[in-house]
């Protein structure tokens, strides 16, 4: 094992070349750090951007989506499928071996969702047709 007095003689012998391996190495730990935050930054920018870009891409979506289901001529398609299915469903059950309250119920219920569904549209052609006939007996 080395003495005191040979690690000082070893140190004051090699004094320059210790502390310019103690001085790169400090510099190569700051320029490491150094390194270190700016990939943290940059990573944080990148998931930032990405995050942006997701939340564009949602809304264009979801924008786009409503503005389809919302569109008036594919709602007047809906409802007018809407409509000629449950005028099927009514003449299936007119046709079917029931009773007639069922088949009462089934017309009724067809007529409620027809008037339901015109009261609902400002474009309705039966309020037309509704409005000209009261026009036609005024006059």
């Amino acid at each position: 094992m080395a003495t005191n007095e040979e690690i000082d003689r070893f140190v004051a012998d090699n004094r320059e070349l210790i502390e310019r391996m103690m001085n790169l190495q400090k510099e190569n730990f700051e320029r490491s750090a150094e390194l270190a935050k700016e990939f943290a930054e940059e990573a944080f920018d990148t998931t930032v951007k990405a995050a942006e870009l997701a939340r564009k891409q949602s809304e264009d979506f979801f924008k786009a989506t409503y503005a389809t289901i919302a569109s008036p001529v594919v709602q007047k398609h809906f409802m007018e499928a809407s409509l000629e299915f449950l005028a099927g469903l009514t003449a299936m059950v007119e046709a079917s071996p029931i009773p007639d309250c069922m088949k009462d119920a089934a017309s009724d219920a067809e007529r409620n969702f027809r008037q339901a569904a015109c009261k609902a549209n400002a474009d309705c052609p039966a309020k037309a047709k509704k409005a000209k006939a009261l026009k036609e007996c005024a006059e």
